[in-house]
């Protein structure tokens, strides 16, 4: 009996293929498991740009050795991380994928890392910082920067007294545009 079914096993291996290990799961986790994840970011999250400096934070720990992206992410995006992760000396590679529930990007290790949290929710940028067209900001918006995102403020920088005397303003309130005295 113990012949027959292993000569069963192996005709199915030859038909199907070596059966995989939670391949849902996979599918989800861009073809790896979830216990090697140190952060995954859904489709919606990896196009805002206040990612980016969560992304950098997570290659940036010990156990980070590789990024994973979608390949149904538009390139100008993925490229913007892939730069980012060979800056940090990290593997990348990107996956084509059609299943509806993939990730959009995740940090792995080659390792079980077993991390609780790994999906974490990226706090969007008020608009009036987002659009700015300078990077200096009076002391009242960087504050208000600081307490809203505080990973964004390095980014920006405040606003001195001497790049008021030469006519900068703020780039998100724009109180000081009156030109400054040389103006």
């Amino acid at each position: 009996m113990s012949d027959k079914n292993e000569l069963e096993k192996t005709i199915e291996y030859a038909l199907r293929g070596t059966p995989e290990l939670k391949p849902e799961e996979k599918r989800k986790w861009l073809g790896e498991f979830r216990e090697r994840v140190l952060l995954g970011l859904t489709k919606e999250q990896v196009r805002k740009t206040e990612a980016y400096h969560v992304v950098k934070t997570a290659l940036q720990d010990p156990m980070a050795e590789m990024l994973i992206l979608n390949g149904n992410i538009p390139m100008e995006i993925n490229s913007k991380y892939m730069r980012l992760a060979k800056e940090m000396n990290r593997e990348y590679k990107s996956i084509a994928t059609d299943f509806s529930e993939a990730m959009g990007l995740i940090v792995a290790s080659r390792q079980a890392v077993d991390r609780e949290d790994v999906t974490p929710e990226i706090k969007e940028m008020p608009a009036k910082f987002k659009n700015t067209t300078h990077k200096e900001l009076c002391s009242d918006c960087y504050q208000e920067l600081e307490s809203v995102a505080p990973e964004a403020t390095e980014e920006f920088k405040k606003l001195n007294f001497l790049g008021k005397m030469i006519g900068l303003y703020c780039g998100a309130c724009e109180r000081d545009k009156d030109g400054g005295p040389l103006m």
